[in-house]
């Protein structure tokens, strides 16, 4: 069956309409997996750069956690600085009474009296030590403050030029739009406004507290039963305590010596040697508490005549600045929009990402003593960044900013 030229160019008109149709759709097809494709990469980027930004932050917080306890453990130290001072000027009387006891004896006499003065130079020479070590320590406090200030500085200061490096190296058109906007979250729940550098009357006693409850065991109690024989007994006591008094730190320290006899009557103490050392405040001529190792309670007597006898360390420092958390429930999040701008060529697109700081300890690894959760906290290193996601809300108002 043979066409007529006319049907020949009816179809060959439809074919053609139906050739540009098929290009048309097909250049469709390209534009809109390109458009889905440069939407992916816009939203990677924003992932990518909220993640990276959350990272500075969490580290920014495990700095401050390890800082915190480092200023913990240098206070502690100088609590066993005092606590060595007391114990030697304890002994150092002690070698004199012994002196004094066997100066009869002889031979004997001879040997005490020649550790008597060995143990008083000693004494003299280690004092003038641990003032010195003492004053060490102390600088080091103010230079992790200063650390805490810097780093704190550094962090939020290289957080917005690595995120602009980071989106503007992803592409060069691409820009961050919206960083944590006040519309998108909480203002109290935003990185910087999770934490607070202070050093009001709460923090100086949570930091006594903490410090006290640090303590190692020579600190902590130098209380023991040194000899048992018959009615008579000889108790040794001794111990450091800290505490803060106007925002000053408050370190004392105690060491003691008594003979106990048993008598007809009760027990009757015999003080036989003492020393005691203090930062800040004297220490108490009496205590009916279990502070100081219980050397009021085991040594009274001696414990009593140490405290009027207690030497000063010349050197105070205050309760240190320390960065902590804010009583805020819910953790920091870092939420950032980047965008392509409009150009005649390309419509805009932007994608949002966000990022959780958490907090968590997992006791499988690493467990707690009381087998507890632990809450959040500045004194130990264990923030990380876990992806969070923005919902429909945040997207509609996102959306009508960017």
């Amino acid at each position: 069956m043979k066409l007529h030229a006319r049907q020949r160019g009816y179809i060959l008109v439809l074919a053609s309409f139906l050739l540009a149709g098929i290009l048309l759709g097909s250049l469709s097809v390209v534009r809109l997996a390109q458009q889905s494709q440069d939407q992916l990469h816009v939203q990677h980027v924003a992932d990518h750069a909220a993640q990276a930004l959350a990272t500075i932050a969490a580290r920014d917080l495990n700095f401050k956690a390890i800082t915190n306890r480092a200023m913990l453990a240098n206070e502690i130290a100088i609590g066993q600085l005092l606590g060595i001072n007391s114990w030697f000027m304890m002994t150092q009387q002690a070698t004199q009474n012994i002196a004094l006891l066997t100066s009869w004896v002889p031979y004997l006499n001879a040997i005490t009296k020649a550790m008597n003065q060995v143990v008083k130079q000693a004494e003299k020479t280690l004092s003038t030590g641990i003032e010195a070590a003492v004053l060490a320590q102390q600088t080091m406090l103010k230079g992790l403050e200063a650390a805490q200030v810097a780093f704190h500085q550094a962090s939020w200061t290289s957080s917005l030029f690595t995120v602009t490096d980071l989106v503007e190296a992803s592409h060069p058109d691409y820009e961050v739009a919206l960083l944590n906007h006040q519309t998108l979250l909480d203002l109290n729940h935003l990185w910087l406004k999770f934490q607070t550098r202070s050093s009001n009357k709460k923090q100086q006693a949570q930091y006594a507290d903490l410090a006290s409850e640090s303590r190692d065991p020579f600190s902590y109690k130098r209380t023991y039963r040194w000899f048992k024989a018959f009615n008579l007994r000889v108790n040794k006591g001794g111990g450091s305590e800290i505490s803060e008094r106007s925002g000053q730190v408050v370190w004392q320290a105690i060491d003691t010596m008594s003979i106990h006899v048993n008598t007809l009557f009760g027990v009757d103490e015999v003080r036989f040697a003492g020393g005691a050392y203090y930062l800040r405040q004297r220490l108490p001529l009496r205590n009916k508490n279990n502070d100081y190792g219980q050397s009021y309670r085991v040594n009274p007597k001696a414990s009593r005549n140490a405290a009027r006898r207690a030497r000063q360390i010349r050197h105070r420092h205050r309760v240190p600045y320390q960065y902590l958390l804010n009583d805020a429930e819910k953790y920091p999040s870092v939420t950032l929009v980047v965008r392509r701008p409009e150009t005649d060529e390309q419509p805009m697109i932007w994608g949002v990402g966000r990022a959780k700081i958490t907090f968590k300890r997992d006791n499988s690894y690493w467990p707690r003593g009381d087998l507890m959760r632990e809450r959040k906290n500045l004194f130990n290193a264990l923030w990380r960044v876990q992806p969070s996601s923005v919902n429909e809300l945040e997207r509609q108002l996102i959306g009508a900013q960017v």
